[in-house]
């Protein structure tokens, strides 16, 4: 069964400063995206004679700009090889999942409230159960449900 919506969103729920962080960084990533798209249209409006988007896009890289990009550019090597780097310390040698744990037969009986161990051996075996239960929590019968197999007939 697939969700309505990938995403659960509840803005009901939300504070007034969520909503405004909310519209505030959307604005951002919508302004970046727009932004990236720069040197496309530049490139397009040259197409057709207008050139003053060249002013925002390329502009002669001095001393300063240059460095200015190699920092930004080994801050972000920083951060991504740090990272990863703690991933790896922390979880390449680990297993991703843990076996579970044996849990007695009777403890199993314990959790139902079941002592007979041939109903034990019911809750453990079969792949169907109906389980009833009373009104305090307590466990009043279990049935194995008949599973009726129709064969497909042809019209």
């Amino acid at each position: 069964m697939r969700a309505e919506r990938p995403i659960i969103s509840h803005p009901e729920k939300q504070s007034r400063m969520q909503k405004v962080a909310a519209v505030a960084i959307t604005i951002l990533a919508w302004g970046l995206w727009a932004y990236l798209w720069l040197p496309t249209v530049a490139v397009i409006s040259s197409v057709f004679g207008f050139r003053f988007n060249y002013l925002f896009v390329v502009r002669k890289p001095d001393e300063h700009s240059l460095v200015l990009i190699l920092l930004i550019m080994l801050a972000c090597n920083l951060m991504v090889s740090s990272w990863s780097s703690y991933n790896y310390i922390r979880f390449a040698k680990r297993s991703r999942r843990r076996d579970a744990e044996t849990v007695p037969h009777d403890e199993i009986g314990k959790s139902f409230g079941v002592s007979d161990p041939a109903i034990q051996a019911q809750l453990l075996s079969e792949r169907r159960i109906a389980l009833h239960f009373d009104d305090a929590g307590g466990l009043l019968r279990v049935e194995v449900p008949m599973i009726v197999r129709e064969t497909a007939t042809g019209d």
